[in-house]
């Protein structure tokens, strides 16, 4: 594999999960701007790093490199959670985040967002794209730039994901939001 692979696979995670160059480097112990020198292809990761930037992302190091599509089937239009869905990234205490398919011709990801009681996301995030969400189980609070929303299960929302936005739950069980994430 070459830096260009690399840098785009690294950047193509980053972006598809709606993560920010800061929380991805805080969460490496790097700083943004490295990691902004590595989806240029101004650098290269070190093994550590490598395997710590896979195990932020929920993948091996082996997924990382992976290029084959035969695994996906472009063809599959009926899912199932135990079977297809895939956590791709977990916090202790704060949430778990599942990948509902691997299909890379869908443009919109689907994603399940399990908050842990009082847990969620402690760092806003903002980045290109459109977001959507139905809340499943509980209660969140979702904030939009200076806005905070009380959603209860059955409510739903949609934002342009340039706005500043986080989440948590405020309820004493585990809530679940159905999450629709299609960049731009």
């Amino acid at each position: 594999m070459d830096k260009k692979y690399i840098s785009s696979k690294i950047r193509n995670l980053r972006k598809s999960q709606g993560i920010t160059l800061e929380a991805l480097a805080s969460a490496i112990n790097k700083t943004k701007s490295y990691v902004s020198m590595l989806e240029n292809q101004k650098a290269v990761p070190s093994l550590p790093t490598l395997k710590e930037i896979a195990s932020f992302f929920g993948i091996t190091i082996a997924e990382f490199f992976d290029t084959d599509d035969s695994k996906v089937d472009f063809k599959k239009e009926i899912f199932d959670f135990d079977v297809d869905a895939d956590q791709i990234y977990s916090k202790k205490n704060e949430f778990n985040l599942y990948l509902l398919h691997k299909n890379k011709s869908f443009k919109m990801k689907t994603y399940i967002v399990e908050l842990f009681p009082h847990g969620g996301y402690s760092q806003p995030l903002a980045h290109e794209g459109e977001e959507q969400g139905y809340v499943i189980e509980g209660n969140v609070e979702l904030t939009l730039d200076n806005d905070v929303y009380v959603l209860k299960k059955g409510q739903y929302f949609y934002f342009d994901s340039s706005k500043n936005h986080m989440v948590r739950n405020l309820s004493e069980e585990i809530s679940r939001i159905f999450w629709v994430y299609l960049p731009k």
